[in-house]
């Protein structure tokens, strides 16, 4: 099947990357190499989860890469099917792409409407088939969490390594939480709203939640100036102004700007204090 970098470009940019895939005969980590190879931009795995308006624009295409045509062969590689046949996704593209699915749904209709039946609806498979990837709506709701937390992670993660030192870390932290509440918060919202959710995520989310904290807190304490406890103390003081800060841009309830600058003016000043007694300055 021939197909024009613009077309395919032009297609990613339009609906999950895995229903575009599944078009062609491929998976969608196999679609993404393709495109990668060819230069051609696609929105990161978020995309499709958030809401229209907060979804990024669609770049510019640029120029194919040297020695490379605008057209090429798509799927050539595939065996030839018979008519009402498709290529077996493997399983962890289709649980990706019934992820995307799930979010978009939540976006645009609300929790409420995210069930097995509107998810395997959406994409085209009986609602057997997206039980075989999760055990039921809760698991796969969880794995939707999962998989927006570990996102946002990943993002404060990389953050924070810009940082040379731990105030501009904490600062760097804080702005990209707040950025990516801001981007993905209606979604979490939702999930993080369900009881069912923060059950399933409860131990996991606990144990993340101390690995991060624990480098800060042994540097609170490493000069004896800090005990254990306050040290705890603090880190949870702020982490609380952090989450409530998350919450109110996700739910659109402030301007960002207004929150963002209240939300660093406090935890600073908060990390400026316990570096101050960390180090015996008073």
């Amino acid at each position: 099947m021939e197909v024009t970098r613009a077309e395919l470009f032009n297609s990613v940019w339009s609906e999950p990357l895995g229903n575009v895939a599944s078009r062609y005969g491929l998976t969608g980590n196999g679609l993404a190499k393709i495109c990668d190879r060819l230069a051609i931009p696609r929105p990161p795995r978020s995309h499709w989860t958030r809401s229209v308006e907060a979804r990024d624009a669609q770049p510019p295409l640029p120029p194919a890469p040297l020695g490379l045509s605008d057209t090429f062969a798509l799927g050539s590689r595939q065996p030839r099917q018979s008519p009402g046949t498709r290529t077996r996704m493997s399983a962890e593209a289709r649980r990706q792409q019934l992820l995307d699915a799930a979010g978009e749904i939540a976006v645009r209709n609300g929790i409420s409407a995210v069930t097995m039946r509107s998810v395997a609806g959406s994409v085209g498979i009986s609602e057997t088939q997206v039980h075989n990837c999760f055990g039921g709506r809760t698991d796969l709701l969880a794995a939707l969490a999962r998989r927006e937390i570990d996102a946002q992670e990943s993002h404060r993660r990389r953050n924070i390594s810009r940082g040379s030192s731990h105030h501009t870390r904490v600062m760097l932290s804080t702005i990209g939480y707040l950025h990516e509440a801001h981007r993905r918060g209606p979604l979490m919202q939702m999930l993080l709203h369900l009881p069912e959710v923060r059950e399933a995520l409860k131990h996991e989310r606990a144990s993340k939640g101390e690995a991060a904290r624990e480098p800060i807190l042994k540097q609170l304490v490493a000069s004896g100036s800090m005990d254990l406890a306050s040290a705890k103390a603090s880190t949870a003081a702020l982490t609380a102004v952090s989450l409530k800060a998350g919450g109110i841009v996700a739910s659109r309830r402030a301007p960002f700007a207004t929150v963002e600058a209240i939300c660093l003016h406090i935890v600073m000043a908060g990390t400026e204090s316990d570096e101050r007694i960390a180090s015996g300055a008073g």
